[in-house]
């Protein structure tokens, strides 16, 4: 059994309680970003294979206080090295400090190092580690003179989910755009649009999430390649997540932009996302947006006048887009921007608003419900990981 501790982007830490709820993990108090819980092997796996809003999912190793270097050596030399890492290890340290004395991060990466080094010497009696292996990623994180050691379990941040290969000027990171997703109202059997879809991000998210494709479906983990890490725990929960698959559910979800480089892009990643044939992207102004059928979804991600347009442009182009907005029946919204004065320019007052951050940039998510539900309905976690109503319990 091991502590593991699942990291989310600030803001979104609501959302990844919802998931984990939805998963069987009970009730869960997040402490500076992170959610902890005990599991085994086959828990590791599920946390990285259905999460969608996660970007890490470590091995909790050791917490201490360390308000000087000996003390983080000595710290650090205490954990049991050599149940984790084999004598070849490829040993990662990354490291962050906030708050704290120090906070030099190569110095704390470097003296971290050494600590585990010194460890798997003294434990082996060997004097030369090649670190030929595979990888093993350490993160040591000091906040307020405490340190958390943890080892992460995916490798690259879990919001790669493999189909990305480009981006577009501005894009938003997989993660976010499921957070996003998660507090609207979409669902799979509701139209939905992105109006500003870029690189494609939220059409796709949204479409796997309709289609019950699991996040961690297609890519690697650094799990898998560990030789204490048990493979069938892996296979168990991918099979599970195949198991729960709906590929012939039959969706309406619609990406458009008016920049022709943008939609070759979004067709890419859909046809590498396995989505070919069940969304559209479509190359159009976002003044000749009046989607057709009534009652429907809009989740999407306007220039905010900085890496796209200027502030002015940007403006005029959200205003057009709440004057189209207005003119549609029984659709919601939920807009992701930094911009202060969004809901002036988009001619609307949101009924709800929520803080997160789109690459460090403070934004709010406004949300504008459809009329037909006044009670501010969600996204049920229910459907997103594919559970009956039997199995709800």
């Amino acid at each position: 059994m091991y502590k593991i501790s699942i990291n989310c982007a600030s803001g979104v830490e609501n959302v990844l309680k919802r998931e984990l709820i939805a998963l069987g993990y009970g009730e869960r108090k997040a402490d500076n970003g992170s959610f902890l819980i005990e599991g085994n092997d086959e828990d590791v796996a599920t946390c990285n294979m259905f999460l969608h809003t996660a970007e890490h999912v470590f091995l909790f190793l050791a917490g201490f206080d360390a308000t000087d270097f000996d003390c983080l050596f000595d710290g650090v030399y205490d954990i049991d090295w050599h149940a984790y890492l084999p004598a070849d290890a490829r040993i990662v340290v990354n490291s962050k400090s906030v708050k704290s004395g120090l906070f030099a991060l190569s110095a704390i990466q470097s003296v971290a190092k050494k600590a585990i080094i010194k460890k798997l010497s003294d434990k082996t009696h060997n004097t030369v580690f090649p670190e030929t292996g595979d990888r093993y990623g350490i993160e040591v994180n000091i906040f307020n003179d405490h340190v958390s050691v943890l080892m992460d379990t995916g490798g690259t941040g879990l919001h790669k989910r493999g189909y990305r290969d480009y981006v577009s000027a501005a894009p938003m990171k997989e993660t976010l755009a499921c957070a996003c997703l998660l507090l609207s109202d979409f669902s799979a059997d509701r139209l939905f649009r992105d109006p500003f879809c870029g690189s494609g991000t939220i059409v796709t998210e949204a479409a796997r999430m309709a289609l019950n494709i699991a996040p961690g479906t297609d890519r690697d983990f650094d799990f898998l390649h560990w030789r204490n890490f048990d493979p069938t725990a892996y296979a168990r929960v991918r099979e599970r997540a195949l198991d729960l698959q709906k590929k012939d559910r039959k969706i309406d979800f619609v990406g458009s932009d008016i920049d022709p480089e943008a939609i070759k892009l979004c067709n890419r990643h859909a046809q590498r996302a396995g989505l070919s044939g069940k969304i559209r992207f479509e190359l159009k102004d976002v003044a000749d947006f009046l989607p057709d059928g009534q009652g429907g979804t809009i989740v999407t991600n306007p220039p905010y006048g900085e890496r796209l347009l200027d502030l002015q442009s940007a403006r005029k182009v959200v205003a057009t887009f709440g004057r189209n907005y207005k003119k549609l029946f029984d659709w919601s919204a939920f807009v992701i921007s930094s911009d202060s004065q969004f809901e002036r320019n988009f001619g609307k007052q949101a009924a709800k608003k929520r803080k997160l951050y789109n690459a460090n940039k403070e934004c709010n998510l406004y949300q504008y419900f459809r009329s037909s539900n006044e009670k501010r309905h969600y996204c049920k976690m229910a459907d997103v990981f594919g559970i009956t109503p039997d199995e709800k319990d």
